[in-house]
């Protein structure tokens, strides 16, 4: 109840500025119906809906507050809402800015964007936990030259649905290269320490978490293409939790409204490693956008986990933004 009455209270403040010329409201919602074949079950689903505002303070400042609001099933919207983002943005020079507070992060963002469907699938970083899209922290971007830019990242680790839970910190470092408006290339490395432990009188060292991701993508007027490569050492800082993640997928636009997607993902780990994850997902479908902010997908999907076994789903999402 707490929750849901303090987002009533951010939304009527938010109308009120924008009442006032203020600032801007920003929403998105993803929604969408699928069956399941393995499951022999169908269902409607609201799986996410944010809410923001926006404000510009001057040519320099800026601010921005979005609440994430998750549910599926029978799990409850009030039970699952956070602050996503509550950051401070300053464009201290034309080549350098810094975003302090809860801040988005670049860790996959270039690759997200890229990807194009966050309503349909996370991108594959986020869809199996190499990092979050938020924390508390900072970031600073600098562009070296046209076509280079760096960022820094450092924020608590946890992302942002959890609160900071050590001492220590994570820490990253990005490279984008776009030699072109066309062709986008970036590196990404982050590392993430944890205090050794003490087990029956011993110190026990705890190993790092670390992370490395490659990605090339390429976009022309009619289509885009995307290859990335992810790899994560000690897992949640315990030891030989490993995986890697590859992926591609790619996207043709048939009109200025419809289009075919399609993508491919394998994780692997070693055989001490993250076997969990071990598997390949795939998903092709259309997508129509019948108007401005508002995107139909038919989709059909298929997961084939090395120990269990394959899952074929058909989705219907939808998602609408203001």
């Amino acid at each position: 109840m707490k929750k849901i009455l303090t987002i009533v209270f951010a939304i009527a403040g938010f109308s009120l500025a924008l009442a006032q010329g203020t600032g801007k409201v920003h929403g998105k919602i993803f929604s969408n119906f699928n069956y399941d074949s393995a499951q022999e079950q169908a269902s409607f689903d609201i799986t996410r809906a944010y809410f923001g505002y926006g404000h510009t303070f001057n040519d320099k400042l800026s601010a921005k507050v979005t609440f994430d609001v998750g549910g599926t099933g029978s799990t409850s919207f009030a039970s699952t809402a956070y602050l996503k983002v509550a950051a401070l943005k300053w464009k201290a020079t034309d080549k350098l800015t810094i975003n302090f507070g809860q801040v988005g992060l670049k860790q996959f963002k270039t690759q997200e964007k890229n990807w194009g469907y966050r309503y349909i699938a996370k991108s594959s970083q986020d869809q199996y936990k190499m990092g979050t899209s938020a924390d508390l922290g900072f970031t600073a971007d600098y562009k070296l030259m046209d076509m280079l830019s760096v960022d820094l990242t450092v924020v608590n680790g946890e992302g942002y649905k959890k609160k900071q839970e050590d001492a220590h910190m994570k820490t990253g470092f990005g490279l984008t290269i776009t030699p072109n408006e066309r062709l986008t290339v970036r590196a990404y490395m982050d590392a993430m320490n944890a205090a050794d432990v003490e087990v029956d009188s011993v110190m026990t060292e705890v190993p790092s978490q670390t992370t490395t991701a490659l990605f090339v993508g390429y976009k022309a007027d009619k289509f885009r293409l995307g290859a990335e490569y992810n790899m994560q050492a000690g897992h949640d800082n315990e030891e030989n939790m490993d995986y890697e993640i590859t992926s591609v997928y790619g996207t043709y636009n048939l009109t200025d409204n419809m289009g075919v997607f399609a993508r491919y993902d394998m994780v692997s780990s070693d055989e001490d490693g993250y076997a969990d994850k071990n598997g390949d997902f795939m998903i092709a479908g259309l997508e129509y956008r019948p108007a401005k902010g508002v995107y139909l997908s038919a989709n059909f999907r298929n997961n084939t986990a090395e120990d269990a076994d394959a899952e074929n789903q058909v989705y219907m999402n939808l998602q609408f933004k203001f």
